[in-house]
């Protein structure tokens, strides 16, 4: 298998895993619209992380964002 090929495999097992951690609850999901005042922090080989604060209670929040 070529180098491609075996990271969008990889990548797909990656969002299967992510969406059912999601929907069992054990990762919480919001949409970036519930937030204001995003500024990135840092990234790196699964997505970057960001400092923002959520529109319901105004305290500041870290949020990683995966690719």
């Amino acid at each position: 298998m070529s180098n491609n090929a075996e990271l969008v495999n990889n990548s797909n097992d990656w969002n299967k895993w992510i969406e059912e951690a999601i929907s069992k609850k054990l990762i919480k999901y919001y949409e970036f619209d519930q937030f204001y005042n995003i500024q990135e922090i840092g990234f790196g080989g699964f997505g970057k992380v960001s400092r923002a604060n959520w529109k319901n209670s105004h305290k500041r929040y870290a949020i990683k964002t995966f690719f």
